[in-house]
């Protein structure tokens, strides 16, 4: 009955991840496709070939045996850091780059970036240390029937509290953003999905959290999933909101754009979903008073833009 219980656990997850792991594709091609990839899209590349891995282990591990099994019992544990580390990464690069103006805020977020990096080696190094030094439990079979390195206590104590400082990060970084930050709507718009997104992040690790201090396999292997699900979902929740604000909901976009915020011109609110030529374009029709002759050289400029843009797009 329990180990029923597993499969469906892992069965349902499964769909969500896929799902989300499809949804990162398609946000990595809408960035190539408009040219506007960055380090977030890199970390989102990581993302998809970790979660691939960690997908097939996941079941492979279920449905192998013996030194097949143990392989991917490792994958599939040292995956799971990979994954978490990896999304909370891209959502922190989302942050630098929408924040490029704040240079106090983009120390504070490159020492969040510095210290998700050590807290993501130390973990990998325990368990590495734990697992590899002690083969014992190559024999000693879980719930699944299948052997697998649960960590030590201490191990633990300090995933549980790095965990709980790291879901801090991403919720109050944002959350100062949109009370201290004059942004104009479309990047404030953004910090709101960023903002969703840490916070769902926060109950993944939370139901994680509470697997981990009850000690009891089945609501583990639960929070496991819903983490990665939800860490595979909110990866890409701000490239999917903004896109779809921008390209299918033509008539709110529009409405935003004619109303300015705090001074700020259409080429400062960049939400990253058109090319970065179509916010740079001003009006060619712009003709100057009569009794000028100075040359416009912005002109000029944008009208060179506008042709190197109309013939990237044919």
């Amino acid at each position: 009955m329990t180990l029923s219980a597993v499969y469906i656990v892992r069965a349902s997850a499964t769909v969500f991840q896929a799902l989300g792991l499809f949804l990162t594709v398609w946000r990595i091609y809408i960035r190539l496709r408009i040219q506007r990839f960055w380090w977030e899209d890199a970390w989102a590349v990581v993302l998809l070939f970790t979660g691939v891995l960690w997908l097939i282990a996941e079941w492979a591990f279920l449905f192998t045996d013996g030194l097949t099994s143990i392989v991917n019992s490792w994958i599939y544990s040292m995956g799971f850091t990979c994954i978490v580390t990896v999304v909370r990464m891209s959502i922190l690069f989302s942050i630098i780059r929408i924040s490029q103006g704040e240079p106090r805020l983009l120390k504070v977020t490159y020492a969040c970036v510095v210290f998700y990096v050590v807290v993501w080696t130390v973990l990998i190094a325990q368990k590495v240390a734990q697992c590899a030094f002690d083969p014992s439990w190559h024999h000693r079979k879980v719930l699944s029937g299948k052997p697998f390195c649960l960590v030590s206590a201490e191990i633990s104590i300090f995933e549980f509290t790095t965990d709980c400082v790291a879901v801090s990060i991403i919720v109050v970084i944002p959350l100062r953003m949109l009370w201290r930050v004059k942004l104009p709507k479309r990047q404030r718009r953004m910090i709101l999905c960023l903002f969703a997104s840490s916070v769902l992040l926060a109950f993944g690790a939370l139901f994680h959290m509470i697997g981990q201090i009850l000690n009891i396999f089945l609501v583990m292997i639960a929070g496991i999933n819903v983490e990665v699900t939800l860490a595979f979902l909110v990866c890409n929740l701000l490239v999917v909101v903004t896109y779809t604000y921008r390209h299918l909901l033509p008539d709110a976009e529009e409405k935003d754009e004619s109303t300015t915020t705090g001074g700020h011109s259409s080429s400062d609110d960049d939400d990253f979903t058109t090319r970065r030529c179509e916010l740079d374009q001003t009006p060619l029709d712009q003709t100057p008073p009569s009794h000028l002759t100075t040359i416009e050289l912005d002109n000029i400029s944008s009208a060179l833009l506008t042709t190197r843009c109309r013939s990237e797009n044919v």
